[in-house]
């Protein structure tokens, strides 16, 4: 009884641990999912480099989605950003290199050159549509 009781234990273990663990993959995720300012777009990033680290150039891929769910293709992109509590921009000057399709965009020169609460805001211009959404990373 005690074997089994030990076996059941673990099994109990491993199915807590592999669900906690795609929670906090999904938790992770949907960080990098937002809506613009006035609800126009969605957009997210997934970071070339992960986890993302001081003093290291790397890009992003953006993905922009309109309101009803489907791929902005042909927008323009500009970012801007920068430490709130230290009042001062991103080292860098960050641009979107390629339109990948499919509402995917290449972001490249990305780099925090500090510890701390950063801001990349990104503004979308599609079809006379202008909005921005804000992403916060704790580095």
């Amino acid at each position: 009884m005690k074997l089994i009781t030990n076996h059941f234990l673990f099994l109990l273990l491993i199915v807590t641990s592999t669900v906690f663990a795609e929670n906090e993959t999904a938790t992770l995720i949907s960080k990098n999912i937002k809506h613009s300012d006035n609800k126009n777009y969605q957009v997210s990033y997934t970071s070339k480099l992960d986890p993302i680290a001081i003093n290291i150039m790397h890009a992003w891929i953006l993905h922009i989605e309109n309101k009803i769910g489907e791929p902005v293709s042909n927008a323009e992109v500009i970012v801007d950003g920068g430490m709130p509590e230290h009042d001062h921009g991103l080292p860098t000057q960050p641009q979107v290199t390629q339109n990948l399709g499919n509402g995917d965009y290449l972001l490249e020169g990305l780099r925090f050159h500090m510890g701390g609460w950063w801001q990349v805001t990104i503004t979308i211009q599609s079809q006379g549509i202008s909005d921005s959404v804000t992403f916060d990373l704790q580095l």
